[in-house]
């Protein structure tokens, strides 16, 4: 028998899943309040009914992880401690965070509170993972894309808990770093409101209608031992916009699973024909695949036909609301009962984990009919209002002795009561004194010249960039200059750009870039993820650092923590204008006027999946075009150094339009972002913002969230 702890983690919607998962034999629920989760579209929980939950789960010995894992705006901020705090004081057991903000702002107020970082932070090997231990992070749950050997890894080299999916739907992008349904319909996957693009049919340039973007659902019954050996602690199940049916029904089967493992590791391990189908009866889009876990990408992960969720067989939804949802959750107890004449009453209840004995009135003599043992054990098992079963009660009476019906019953609350209290004293906390951060002055950064620069990742890009002595400096992509380090000029000042995702396959490129940040090029770097910026740190780097957008900055406590990082950060792509107004950088800041937005970052392969793979690790065929079903052009640019897609909007970003308002606000930095663009279209756009020229380059466009913003 195994002695390794695995913990089963399963989603709740609302109250009624949770009671599920606490039935079908979850560890712990995760699940979102009102306020500040990533599922804003599932039932979610009130303030009163997550404490019910944290009452109910702890008396089971469960635990409950709150979601908070969206980015916060600074007019959201100020109300996160005090959601936070009955909450706390009622034993919440942990929260899921993917702000940098909120991560600060909890471990300043609440120092013993269990702070995991969610797959929204997009943890992709153990340099990130080592950054957010540094914060006071206990739990990673690492980004999805990542195989057994990464994760292995991660904790090997940290000694971090580690919580990966087990079951469930799969976004197609890198989690956190999506902007498509944001940037299609101000529908945000960093708010918890993805309207889910990906799910939609695309035309290849083969010109057949599909759904490459629609992967299946992750199924991972049957290499559940590969999984335990790799070291994961916390087995984790998706779907808090999902059915109590389901979650009991997954919740259930992988909880036997797990169980017959762990008793009997040497054991032919095996999955019933029967479990696998009933399985896939549950709400299962499609088909199913077994993650990233061991492929690093594959074509059959992919629906390509149109993603539906199978049919759920009546009788099975029927067997699990029977055996799981149609009865009150309750907790075995044993007893035992002293009732004799002369003597007070005594109750004792039992659990495995606490024991408390209580008295009540004496017991008179009985005048007429004294109590039967079976009258006192009805009165005392009747625990129907609590989360007790009474399983076994020992009685100990004169059979001469008489209680009135009023006081046996007194008994039971008041023992029913001291053994709740005591299976609840350990969890329940005093309210914490409240933590006052240093309220940073409204006062605006010093004037200063507003600097022009360029973002390039093409060698075309590159050379007409450095044909324009008005730009103060050029960020260059890394990747690029593996193969083109003879285009930079001695005179010009240069940022180097590391890869937007940065994993095992690519550490081999990081002499690479150490070399280039020592070559005499470069006055800084940029960093686009924790990866990066934790990385610099352990080769001592002690130049310029920036860092991206996909870091993200959405209120002032994240601004403050950042820039005590970096000499400066680019600002979000999401807020709009009043809430970048509400900010107040002190460093370098950078604001991108212009740019095809990237919408995802994805591990799977467009190309791979609808024609083939072709390890391009040059510029000359790293491109493939998809057609939405409006006809418009989306650019996939393939990364094979490190083997990851970009997909670009269909029409660039850029707010010429409001450039005179921009201005005002003196951003340090000013920077058009070049990716798809061809050597004409680059000069074009240079020339439009440096020289003033009349007329925009293109027609079409958009101002991103500049004006809108996202809920």
């Amino acid at each position: 028998m195994s002695d390794q702890k695995i913990e089963l983690l399963a989603p709740a919607g609302d109250f009624a899943c949770f009671q599920a998962a606490v039935n079908a034999g979850a560890d712990a629920v995760y699940l979102g309040g009102e306020q500040y989760g990533a599922r804003a579209y599932a039932g979610n929980f009130s303030s009163e009914e997550i404490q019910t939950a944290l009452h109910t789960a702890h008396l089971f010995g469960k635990k409950i992880y709150l979601t908070v894992n969206t980015l916060v705006k600074q007019s959201e901020f100020e109300n996160l401690v005090p959601y936070l705090i009955p909450l706390y004081q009622a034993g919440l057991d942990g929260v899921i965070v993917q702000d940098l903000g909120v991560l600060a702002r909890l471990r300043e107020q609440f120092p013993d509170l269990a702070l995991h970082a969610s797959t929204q932070m997009t943890v992709t090997g153990h340099y990130g993972a080592d950054f957010l231990k540094k914060m006071g992070v206990c739990r990673i749950v690492p980004a999805r894309e990542l195989s057994l050997e990464e994760i292995k890894d991660i904790k090997t080299r940290t000694g971090l808990e580690i919580e990966c999916f087990i079951h469930g739907a799969m976004c197609y992008a890198y989690s956190g770093q999506c902007l498509f349904s944001s940037i299609l319909g101000g529908r945000s996957g960093n708010r918890g409101r993805c309207a889910g693009p990906c799910r939609l049919p695309y035309t290849g340039e083969h010109g057949k209608e599909q759904y490459p973007l629609s992967l299946k659902d992750m199924y991972t019954l049957p290499v559940l031992p590969k999984l335990i050996e790799a070291g994961i602690d916390s087995f984790k199940i998706e779907g808090r916009m999902k059915s109590p049916e389901y979650v009991a029904g997954v919740t259930a089967i992988y909880r036997k699973y797990l169980d017959a493992y762990l008793e009997n590791p040497e054991k032919k391990y095996t999955v019933s024909p029967e479990d696998e189908q009933l399985i896939k009866h549950l709400y299962i889009r499609s088909d199913t695949c077994g993650g990233y876990y061991q492929q690093h990408h594959n074509k059959d992960m992919v629906t390509l036909a149109e993603p539906g969720y199978s049919g759920n067989a009546q009788e099975v939804l029927r067997a699990i609301q029977e055996k799981y949802i149609a009865n009150k959750v309750r907790l075995s107890v044993s007893g035992s009962a002293v009732i004799r004449a002369g003597s007070p009453a005594v109750l004792t209840l039992s659990t495995e984990a606490a024991s408390v004995t209580v008295t009540g009135e004496l017991a008179s003599p009985a005048q007429n009919k004294p109590l039967r043992q079976e009258d006192i054990r009805q009165k005392l098992s009747k625990l129907g209002d609590t989360c007790f079963q009474l399983t076994a009660l020992d009685i100990d009476t004169d059979d001469a002795s008489f209680m009135a019906v009023k006081a046996l019953n007194e008994l039971r609350r008041r023992a029913a009561a001291a053994l709740e209290h005591k299976l609840l004293a350990s969890s329940l906390r005093a309210v914490p004194e409240l933590v006052l951060s240093e309220k940073k002055p409204d006062n605006p950064p010093p004037l200063r010249q507003s600097e022009w620069c360029v973002l390039v990742t093409t060698y075309e890009q590159l050379m007409i960039a450095n044909t324009f002595s008005k730009l103060h400096r050029i960020y260059v992509e890394a990747d690029l200059l593996l193969y083109a380090e003879n285009a930079l000029l001695p005179e010009q000042e240069y940022i180097l750009v590391l890869p937007h995702i940065l994993r095992k396959r690519s550490y081999s490129c990081l002499p690479k870039y150490e070399a280039l940040l020592y070559s005499g090029h470069f006055s800084g770097v940029m960093v686009r993820n924790l990866e990066e910026l934790e990385w610099l740190h352990t080769i001592g780097y002690q130049g310029q650092i920036y860092s991206d957008y996909t870091v993200y900055v959405w209120n002032q406590v994240a601004l403050d923590f950042l820039e005590s990082q970096t000499e400066g950060v680019t600002l979000p792509l999401e807020l709009n204008r009043k809430e970048l107004d509400r900010l107040i950088p002190a460093g370098d800041t950078c604001f991108v006027l212009y740019g095809y937005i990237p919408l995802m970052y994805s591990a799977n392969c467009i190309r791979n999946t609808l024609e083939r793979c072709i390890k391009d690790t040059g510029t000359a065929n790293n491109r493939y075009h998809l057609t939405d079903r409006y006809r418009n052009d989306i650019t996939i640019v393939q990364n094979c150094t490190h083997c990851y897609n970009i997909l670009y909007n269909t029409v660039p970003m850029s707010l010429h339009g409001q450039l005179d308002r921009i201005l005002k606000k003196n951003y340090p930095v000013l920077r058009l972002d070049f990716s798809v663009e061809n050597g004409t279209q680059t000069r074009a756009v240079i020339e439009y913002f440096l020289n003033s020229c009349t007329e925009f380059p293109y027609k079409e466009f958009t101002n991103g969230h500049y004006k809108r913003g996202v809920e």
